[in-house]
């Protein structure tokens, strides 16, 4: 049932953070403006390091699958909460409340895929 749990949480997250991990990563800073990406507050090298470390704990999530590598699913899922954190903060710096929903949704399953990922 945890493995089930974990598939929920981490496989829909990982493709989330693929599709944003990558954006911030490559993607212009306007357009990443246009999208109102969180990292456009940030120094550009900053952002896109944080773009990276989006796509790396993608991964991770789904190696987490395997479960002689599970540690690494829990590893991302707390990368992804403090993430999540961070950018919410960084959102109610700049009036953009309207993020706070989403970093609450993609906060508790980046949780629920931390606690599903033990061994």
């Amino acid at each position: 049932m945890a493995r089930l749990g974990y598939a929920l949480a981490a496989f829909p997250l990982a493709l989330f953070f693929v599709f944003v991990g990558g954006n911030k990563a490559v993607a212009p800073l306007a357009q990443l403006a246009a999208h109102h990406a969180w990292t456009i507050w940030l120094p550009a090298w900053l952002g896109r390091i944080v773009g990276v470390s989006e796509l790396l704990c993608a991964a991770a999530l789904l190696v987490g699958f395997r479960s002689n590598w599970r540690m690494w699913g829990r590893v991302a899922g707390v990368a992804l909460v403090l993430n999540q954190i961070i950018a919410a903060l960084v959102h109610l710096a700049h009036a953009e409340t309207s993020a706070l929903p989403q970093n609450g949704v993609l906060l508790v399953m980046a949780l629920l895929a931390a606690v599903l990922a033990r061994k």
